[in-house]
């Protein structure tokens, strides 16, 4: 994979979206080129802390409040424990601003495909082992100016497509393999959605009126103005 873009990097501001999520220290030294560079925090031990340092933390403000970029955070549940790493995070750099439920109508679900809400993680069990904690929960986010900056997606839909590449289950219960596979196309139309609302709001990059060069060059072609129904997406 490709180093992830640093918070001390140039591109840092002029990235639409920028995918934040939890990891172990022990992760961030992998060799197999898996991640390389700093955390963005840390979850070693019962008590995760944020690993940046003051000037950091306030390029992430600026990001965010000032630059209108888009933070994803998946969350592997929605109980308190679950929550937590995301919650210290959010915290330490915007303290002023609160989480709060993304309502069911909100455009995030129809920028592209047309869905009906936040979908629901399909495995939250393998044996006793817990994988997704708590019952299912809403998305959740922190609106700035009216402004969806921050989206927390306590159903970790980008986990189901990586589950689908990566077959994580085997013995008795690597049926559940299936599951994750039926289940990514579903969890791709929703990260769409996510995506096109990150480009389009803001005021890193928009476009919002966006029209590809092909089609402006074939003037028989009739640009899509909405997603197609929900019998044609599969």
């Amino acid at each position: 994979m490709v180093d992830a873009v640093q918070i001390t990097d140039a591109a840092f501001f002029e990235s639409p979206i920028i995918f934040m999520e939890p990891i172990s220290s022990s992760a961030v030294n992998l060799q197999n080129g898996l991640l390389k560079g700093k955390a963005i925090w840390q979850t070693k031990g019962s008590r995760p802390s944020f690993g940046y340092t003051d000037r950091e933390t306030q390029r992430i403000r600026e990001y965010v409040v000032n630059r209108g970029g888009f933070i994803y955070m998946p969350t592997h549940g929605n109980t308190e424990a679950a929550m937590q790493p995301a919650l210290r995070v959010l915290r330490q750099i915007l303290p002023e601003y609160h989480l709060t439920t993304i309502p069911q109508d909100h455009e995030i679900y129809n920028t592209f495909f047309e869905l009906n809400g936040p979908l629901r993680f399909p495995v939250r069990k393998m044996g006793s082992t817990i994988l997704h904690h708590g019952p299912y929960g809403q998305l959740k986010g922190i609106f700035i100016d009216g402004r969806l900056a921050v989206l927390v997606d306590t159903e970790a839909m980008i986990h189901v497509m990586d589950g689908a590449v990566q077959k994580p289950f085997f013995g008795h219960y690597q049926d559940r393999n299936k599951i994750l596979d039926e289940f990514a196309p579903a969890a791709a139309r929703q990260l769409i959605n996510i995506v096109i609302y990150a480009v389009t709001h803001g005021s890193i990059s928009d476009y919002s009126n966006y029209i590809p060069e092909a089609a402006l060059a074939d003037s028989e072609t009739e640009v899509p103005q909405k997603a197609p129904k929900a019998a044609d997406q599969l």
